[in-house]
């Protein structure tokens, strides 16, 4: 503690280039901000003479500032992805057909897709028989014959 107190206003620029270095090697726009608190707060400390109680309150004070500003902001301006559907695996395979592993008995089956074997919901069906992907529930895919949902 004796370290900071005697490095000042040069602790919160440390701290700042540490948050947004962190923030290049972790992405996801949330340390970025508190880093920028931290650069204005040793902007602060380096104009005023104010002791690290005042520093520490004016830290909490920018950080909370500086996130609801985002906040707000990428609410009005949500940010584009080139895959906005990467976390939503199951929703990538809505339109999709494939052939049933397993019959859709009592209303569930399985398709196998890629690597990974999925549960399905729809109509009863044998093994073999061609689905369309209409919707996703969670990790269950809907699905309904390959005729009648391109029919549909």
């Amino acid at each position: 503690m004796n370290m900071l107190i005697n490095l000042g206003a040069w602790s919160w620029m440390i701290l700042a280039v540490l948050l947004l270095v962190l923030e290049v090697l972790a992405p996801g726009i949330f340390l970025m901000w508190f880093g920028v608190a931290a650069a204005l707060t040793g902007v602060l400390a380096f104009g005023f003479d104010i002791g690290w109680q005042w520093q520490l309150i004016w830290f909490c004070l920018l950080s909370l500032a500086a996130v609801l500003i985002a906040l707000k902001y990428l609410r009005k301006h949500p940010l584009e992805s080139e895959r906005p559907l990467l976390n939503e695996r199951a929703v990538q395979h809505i339109g999709q057909t494939f052939a049933l592993i397993d019959p859709i008995h009592n209303g569930r089956g399985s398709v196998h897709i890629g690597d990974t074997i999925w549960r399905v919901e729809g109509p009863e069906l044998p093994v073999g028989a061609r689905v369309t992907v209409l919707g996703a529930d969670g990790t269950v895919l809907k699905v309904a014959p390959a005729g009648a949902a391109e029919a549909a």
